[in-house]
């Protein structure tokens, strides 16, 4: 064998390690995955090539698959198992737990993978330090926050930003509640704006005419006008997201 096709391939199974630890390292921290999320995380463009990696973690036992029957039908996702938790470096900040397929349900498959997608898309954007809101970190560092966003995270130039993905529109009453404890989350400097992640435009549209009917939010015992905070929030398409430029 020649030295430059040896090199050839010691290149490709760094890499190929690589995207296993950034899987692993992502499924530390995310209840599973699926193969469209995974392809992007991972920079693959062909399933074929997603399913090797998948097939060779799974054959040692780092990850499992897992079969989720929805109305459109049939999802494969994946959640990492304890021995692929003990192949990462042992954190200081999470405990990190095995996939348990019990702790998925029906009406929360994808939410909380438009939420990974989000998470994806800023983190190729070198955005950091994301905490999902339903984590054990987060709820020791806010424990004052009433409503808890989806997630936080912090922008290149060091911005906090809290996020919610909104699959299903709420009441102008239930956002006003949200919204109050968003800005009271502001006001202590837990984070300075709040980003809401919709499907598609018209969803976008949908989110902004319900924001319009908000005519103030309570703080303490007064009404104040919700023209005051809106420019604390701003609503984005996922495609958006992708794109995104804002800080």
């Amino acid at each position: 064998m020649n030295k430059k096709k040896l090199l050839n391939i010691i290149d490709a199974k760094k890499r190929g390690e690589e995207k296993e630890e950034t899987l692993l390292q992502l499924l530390s921290t995310d209840l599973f995955i699926d193969l469209n999320n995974i392809k992007l995380l991972l920079h693959i463009n062909q399933n074929t090539n997603a399913y090797t990696l998948l097939r060779r973690l799974t054959a040692r036992r780092y990850l499992i698959k897992h079969i989720i029957q929805l109305p459109t039908g049939k999802i494969p996702i994946w959640g990492i198992t304890q021995a692929g938790l003990q192949t990462l470096p042992i954190s200081t900040t999470i405990s990190p737990r095995p996939f348990e397929a019990s702790k998925i349900t029906f009406t929360s498959i994808n939410h909380r993978l438009m939420i990974q997608r989000t998470r994806i898309y800023l983190q190729k954007k070198n955005w950091t330090n994301w905490k999902a809101g339903d984590s054990h970190q987060f709820k020791q560092d806010y424990k004052s926050i009433k409503c808890r966003p989806d997630a936080i995270v912090t922008s290149p130039k060091t911005v906090t930003f809290a996020l919610e993905i909104e699959l299903t529109l709420k009441t102008s009453l239930r956002y006003r509640t949200i919204i109050k404890s968003h800005i009271e989350a502001i006001e202590k400097k837990h984070w300075a704006h709040v980003i809401y992640v919709v499907n598609t435009n018209n969803d976008k549209a949908h989110l902004t005419r319900r924001l319009e009917n908000i005519d103030y939010i309570p703080i303490g015992e007064t009404r104040v006008p919700f023209s005051r905070y809106r420019n604390y929030i701003s609503i984005f398409t996922i495609d958006e997201m992708q794109k995104l430029t804002h800080d």
